[in-house]
């Protein structure tokens, strides 16, 4: 499986010949960390040995005490929406910081590319634009939109799934029901369209309009589409609690969120599609003791012969939009069901009981941006918070702005789950790390989006949690083979040179629940394809080195 790169030579790449000497190696495959020297030539490793010799003209960077590892990659992310902006710098420093050299974007259904510029609801694109990038959407296709990060020039590499979810609203807007055949026919054409023009793969978000209005059927053939072009599907499933509005309730029926596990384990099964379960969290207090029978699905299945696996992030709360909190049946009616008083007490009757049964309540709801300038005061506070100063219940807060953002308000949502279910999913086999994180412009921001990767180094020094080269293979080598990146993940001669340097004895997350947007510690270097992104600790904003990255 090969990936194809596309650098553009106009934005300062300005490659050189780097010789990283002194380092612990850890190549990214999992084996054992040896000490050795790492020579970087025109972008690429030129060589790993110990004690090589500084060639010519060559800048040699002491790497004693520290490790010298692949650049991580951040196998859930939703920078696509940002990276377009000439200015993305501010947006992205935060994962530099982190170690990232390489976004794989697209995810949870909705991605900034892959739609037909003749489909009739393009609006409804645009408003799905994350309001902190100021774009206008001024491409459709993802050759077009490789095309618009190719001539800004990219922080960092950038692969892309086609968002299942965006291509559908493109089509049929947020309606509910099954596609009609027309429509059906539309959405194959335009997610093929963009799996020939490099996409990864497919993403699903079934807890969000439109994908939560997808029948069975629609889901299966769009996996098949997947399969036959040998990418990956990855999904964020319909619940991630032990009680959803996605599914009917029955007393002492199984928990919601397996029934959500089993349902895209029965879709692989039933396809044989490479399936990528996303951020496997368990939401709320009452929910957290599902976690072990979650892991359980995912063994059997995989001894099974299933191509399953699941990203999982270091932090124990994480971001969304507000309308994911809402059931099905409520977003079927559109905008007009934010005025039915019928609707209305039915909802507030559903959302009352979520403390009892879920272990969360609006307190563990943060505004992060409420996508509404007259809202926006009360970025960073919490629904609870935000409902003592209007004088309002929090569910009419609730309402209120979610109503006003259209459903598209961020919030920031806690109790997604505990340190030892954290470190549980980081032991697991089939585990991967990621972030699925963004950075808002004001309020609270997702502490994954500042800490995470290097959370996970600190775990591991700390507790003992993993080996650190597991870790780091979970962050780099097991990512890059999991989406196809056949030049990036490893360090081998030859490769594409992304690499992080960091101290394994000071790497940390600094983000507290007090303060979500501190830089980490411990990172010293980054190298994006052969060029010094962060030096010594500090980033280089000048640098576009970032690659398009084809399969």
């Amino acid at each position: 499986m090969m990936s194809m790169i596309d650098i553009n030579e106009d934005h300062g790449t300005g490659c050189r010949t780097l010789l990283l000497q002194n380092g612990r190696v850890v190549d990214g495959t999992g084996r054992s960390a040896f000490d050795g020297d790492v020579l970087v030539c025109d972008g690429r490793i030129a060589d790993i040995g110990p004690f090589l010799p500084v060639p010519e003209g060559a800048e040699a960077i002491d790497c004693r005490g520290c490790v010298v590892s692949p650049g991580f990659i951040d196998m859930h992310s939703h920078n696509d929406w940002f990276m377009a902006a000439p200015a993305h710098t501010a947006a992205t420093r935060p994962f530099l910081h982190q170690g990232i050299t390489t976004f794989v974007t697209g995810n949870c259904g909705f991605s900034a590319a892959g739609f037909d510029p003749a489909r009739p609801h393009l609006g409804r694109i645009r408003d799905l634009v994350h309001k902190a990038t100021g774009l206008k959407l001024g491409w459709h296709s993802v050759d077009d939109y490789f095309c618009v990060l190719a001539q800004n020039g990219l922080t960092h590499n950038l692969l892309l799934l086609a968002g299942h979810g965006t291509v559908r609203t493109a089509i049929r807007e947020f309606r509910p029901g099954p596609l009609d055949r027309d429509e059906q026919r539309l959405m194959h054409r335009d997610l093929e369209a963009a799996l020939e023009q490099g996409a990864a793969g497919v993403s699903l978000g079934l807890q969000y309009a439109p994908g939560i209005f997808a029948p069975p059927e629609e889901l299966a053939a769009v996996a098949r589409l997947v399969r036959r072009h040998d990418k990956i599907l990855t999904v964020h499933p319909r619940a991630f609690s032990t009680l959803s509005a996605a599914y009917r309730f029955r007393p002492l029926g199984t928990a919601h969120n397996l029934q959500a596990i089993q349902d895209m384990l029965d879709l692989a099964r039933s396809t044989g599609v490479r399936l990528q379960f996303s951020h496997l969290i368990f939401f709320g207090a009452r929910t957290w003791r599902t976690a072990p029978q979650a892991l359980a699905l995912f063994d059997r299945a995989r001894r099974e012969g299933l191509d399953l696996r699941f990203d999982t992030f270091f932090h124990h709360c994480g971001a969304s939009l507000i309308h994911v909190l809402l059931p099905e049946w409520f977003l079927a009616r559109g905008p007009e069901a934010y005025d039915n008083r019928g609707l209305l007490l039915r909802l507030q009757a559903a959302m009352t009981g979520m403390k009892w049964v879920l272990g969360i309540d609006f307190s563990d709801i943060v505004i992060a941006d409420a996508a509404h300038p007259r809202f926006a005061r009360y970025n960073g506070q919490s629904i609870a918070a935000i409902a003592r100063r209007m004088g309002k219940s929090p569910f009419r807060t609730f309402i209120r702005l979610a109503a006003a953002s259209r459903g598209q308000a961020r919030v920031l949502m806690f109790k997604y789950s505990t340190a030892e279910i954290v470190r549980a999913l980081m032991r697991h086999p089939a585990a991967h790390f990621m972030t699925d994180a963004w950075v808002e412009p004001a309020g609270t921001q997702n502490p994954s989006a500042f800490g995470a990767f290097p959370g996970f180094l600190q775990a591991v020094r700390e507790e003992k949690t993993i080996r650190l080269e597991e870790a780091v293979y979970k962050m780099t080598g097991a990512n890059a083979e999991r989406f196809g990146l056949a030049d990036r993940g490893v360090l081998r001669k030859g490769k594409a040179a992304d690499i992080t340097v960091f101290d394994p004895r000071r790497v940390r997350d600094n983000t507290t629940p007090q303060a979500t947007d501190r830089l980490p510690s411990g990172v010293r270097h980054v190298l994006i394809n052969g060029v010094a992104a962060l030096k010594d600790g500090e980033a280089v904003d000048t640098v576009r080195a970032g690659a398009v990255l084809r399969r």
